[in-house]
């Protein structure tokens, strides 16, 4: 025997080396969790996906959104009927900024500094008797303010 030959080493009934044969298991039960660890994952996708289409379904979650709307509305009729067209304003609100912003823009020129704005406008807490008591735009809890500065 020379020394380039080498002994068989252990055979596996099916004539693949021993070796071999535990790297192709071991593929195989890698491939086996790889499946099992997506199929968790998509099951748990699937089942959250439903959770929150129910969450949104729901009357109270749809009566919630059918107000926002409407606020929304009536909040951009006002700031339409209440400000000239193209007024600059300057929005006195720091919680509603975002929102007041967007809803004026396409009317009026919104401000970053009250000397250079002509009206100013806030969303106000709307009750009977409360600061928005006076207001014309009452806006399911909510009163649109606009003023001439």
């Amino acid at each position: 025997m020379t020394r380039y030959m080498r002994m068989p080493g252990r055979v596996a009934p099916d004539g693949r080396s021993v070796a071999a044969a535990r790297r192709h298991l071991a593929r195989r039960i890698g491939c086996a969790l790889i499946v099992a660890t997506a199929s968790v994952a998509l099951g748990l996708s699937v089942h959250h996906g439903l959770q929150t289409t129910t969450a949104l379904l729901r009357p109270r979650a749809i009566r919630g959104s059918v107000v926002a709307d409407r606020q929304e509305e009536c909040i951009y009729h006002g700031i339409r009927a209440d400000l000239p067209k193209g007024a600059a304003v300057y929005i006195n609100d720091q919680v509603h900024i975002q929102r007041l912003a967007e809803l004026s823009t396409l009317w009026a020129v919104p401000q970053r500094r009250r000397a250079t704005a002509r009206w100013t406008i806030a969303l106000v807490p709307d009750s009977p008797h409360g600061p928005g008591s006076h207001l014309r735009w009452r806006c399911y809890g909510l009163a649109l303010e606009v003023r001439r500065t």
